[in-house]
């Protein structure tokens, strides 16, 4: 086995708990717990990992609207908004995008009313020259996971 086939095991075993020790991850692989630390440093080095955390149900939590809005900005603009969207805190995904509009927003929120605030103070950046959002009404799959392949 290579070590990229490692790293793509290594990798979708982390996807589906990575709360596991070194030990179990080796033992679930057939590896040693020291190849597993190995493969994990290059991996978080590389950037492959970026980071290990909790997924958590917004809905639970009091979040549970869900908007996605597109932006249409003035390209000189563009990435001063980009910045500034990238860093409020009710959004969770800030894409530049192509075609009518320039940049998506994902956004989560306790209520309308709170969203609309959020979209005003959106609208209030310069260079924004108009906005399109909509409501998510369900999400059959909401996941930041995709399967990853051998090759």
């Amino acid at each position: 086995m290579t070590y990229r086939d490692l790293d793509t095991r290594l990798l979708r075993e982390l996807q589906r708990d990575a709360r596991r020790s070194n030990r179990q991850l080796a033992d679930t692989l057939g590896v040693a717990a020291s190849t597993v630390g190995a493969r994990l440093k290059d991996l978080e080095e590389r950037g492959v990992i970026r980071g290990y955390r909790a997924v958590l149900d917004y809905g639970e939590l009091g979040l549970g609207l869900v908007a996605v809005t597109r932006i249409k900005a003035r390209g000189e603009a563009l990435p001063r908004i980009v910045k500034s969207l990238s860093e409020h805190p009710s959004l969770t995904h800030v894409y530049e995008i192509t075609g009518e509009f320039d940049v998506m927003v994902i956004g989560r929120f306790a209520n309308e009313t709170e969203m609309n605030r959020e979209i005003k103070s959106m609208l209030g950046l310069p260079g924004i020259e108009g906005t399109n959002t909509s409501v998510v009404l369900d999400a059959p799959k909401e996941s930041m996971d995709v399967e990853l392949r051998m090759e």
